[in-house]
């Protein structure tokens, strides 16, 4: 029975701690608990944690909410569920930092006619939302790799530019995967600071066929750029390109993943992208945990190397919330207040022309062998959070058997999240999260029927509810 930790919350606006890199915290020791209450009592809650002074004010408040303040142990220990949740103060940056930006463009073949004319047509305009600061990187590919122009977005480079994009024109193969490497190298390379953003922009139609093609190792060259400071997402245009991979990128990558359906919505699709860099207050962002066994993070990818498990949250903007869902393991034998590890979250200010900021919590737990004791314990709005994101996991399975065409099991899925969704909204029906997920639901299986009809219907479908159940997740 899934069980989770104590309430901890602690903010830390105003609490960055200044360092010339941020590390991750020491180890601390798992399954030290305090005197054992008697059997079938509950343990006292826990005194509040109190955070080290802190050098200098941030950006970010973190918050740490379980789902029960005390865990119901079992022979085999406990699973926990807590909500990590991380806020971005202030308001956005009047003067932004400047923006080191690679815009990299599908030019094969399947971007002929409307595509190639509205990727254009949305590079253009993004131009003219960048600073005199900021320097751009054309790149287009197909059987080839090719940098079109390198500059700034004003005078004769900005000219240069907008000639380069103009000149593109559509035909070949797909070289994404060389494409990429090339920007995220270049952005490496640059001779940035600390002060400028690196952002990659990657847009495609379809499938890489040329050179690197391994999701995994596209991932991983992606994520090693994240460690070096450059940040990318994806922007899927059409049907026929593989989610995922564009949305493995932008995980590893630390940025958003975009389906485009059609070409009418290029233009605002990168108008957004682009309104989320001029926001950023914090980029970079990665939580860590230690001590503690991480079994999974709910919408994020996570990466466990010498007792510390990790998770890359990414560029965060002004007024954004980013809540993420944390399965952890409470081991058996433990009893009382049980102390299992730290909670460590680093980050660059970039309100402080990106210095490194960190700061850490205690993971603290009380427990109880009293099944009454812990539901009477559960937060509800944690409770909806965790549904939310169980429910876009179905949704997700749902979307990958219509993709195969098996729309039996996609609806009998889609009924079991329907019902799921109905009793959870019994217990909590002010719950917007919940009604609009079931909103969600309720048109993937009034939709089903026209998915039937053709290859194209079908796989519009799949990316539509593949895209909402990666929106929800990272919410």
């Amino acid at each position: 029975m899934r069980a989770l930790l104590s309430l901890l919350t602690i903010a830390f606006a105003g609490c960055v701690v200044a360092s010339p890199a941020p590390t991750r915290p020491a180890p601390t020791a798992q399954g030290a608990s305090a005197a054992a209450p008697a059997p079938g009592a509950t343990a006292p809650s826990a005194a509040p944690l109190q955070l080290a002074a802190p050098a200098q004010s941030g950006p970010l408040t973190l918050e740490a909410h379980p789902r029960f303040g005390q865990v119901l142990m079992t022979d085999g220990g406990a699973e926990l569920d807590v909500l990590v949740r991380l806020k971005a103060n202030g308001a956005v940056p009047t003067d932004r930092a400047p923006v080191d930006l690679a815009i990299v463009l599908d030019r094969s073949g399947s971007m002929r006619g409307d595509k190639i004319v509205a990727v254009k047509a949305a590079a253009l305009k993004l131009l003219d939302q960048l600073k005199a600061e900021d320097r751009v990187t054309v790149i287009s590919y197909s059987d080839t790799v090719t940098v079109d122009a390198i500059g700034g977005p004003m005078g004769p480079s900005g000219r240069a530019l907008r000639d380069a994009l103009i000149a593109v024109t559509a035909t070949g193969s797909t070289a994404l995967g060389p494409a990429l490497f090339q920007a995220i190298e270049r952005l490496e390379a640059s001779d940035r600071g600390e002060g400028r953003m690196a952002h990659v922009m990657l847009l495609s139609d379809g499938l890489a066929n040329v050179g690197e093609q391994r999701p995994q190792a596209i991932g991983q060259r992606t994520a090693q750029g994240f460690r070096n400071g450059v940040s990318v997402s994806t922007l899927g245009v059409g049907l026929d390109y593989a989610e995922d991979l564009m949305t493995r990128v932008a995980d590893q990558g630390g940025g958003r993943y975009h389906f485009i359906k059609d070409s009418d919505s290029v233009a605002a699709v990168l108008s957004d992208e682009m309104a989320g860099l001029v926001a950023t207050v914090a980029r970079g962002v990665e939580l860590d945990v230690t001590g503690a066994q991480v079994i999974k993070a709910f919408g994020y990818p996570l990466q466990s190397v010498d007792g510390v498990s990790s998770v890359r949250v990414g560029a965060m903007g002004a007024g954004q919330t980013r809540e993420v869902v944390l399965r952890v393991r409470v081991p058996a034998g433990s009893t009382g207040r049980v102390d299992l590890g730290q909670l460590n979250v680093r980050f660059r200010d970039a309100t402080q022309a990106g210095a490194p900021g960190s700061a850490r919590l205690a993971f603290t737990v009380n427990t109880t062998t009293d099944p009454a004791a812990a539901k009477a314990s559960e937060d509800i709005e944690v409770a909806v959070r965790v549904s939310e994101v169980e429910s876009a996991e179905k949704m997700e399975q749902v979307a990958i058997a219509a993709s195969s065409g098996d729309f039996a099991a996609a609806g009998s899925q889609l009924q079991v999240a329907v019902d799921d969704l109905k009793r959870e909204l019994r217990r909590a029906p002010k719950s917007a999260k919940l009604q609009a997920q079931l909103a969600d639901f309720e048109e993937a299986q009034a939709e089903m029927k026209d998915a039937r009809r053709s290859d194209s219907a079908r796989r519009g479908y799949s990316k539509k509810f593949k895209s909402k159940a990666y929106q929800t997740k990272k919410r």
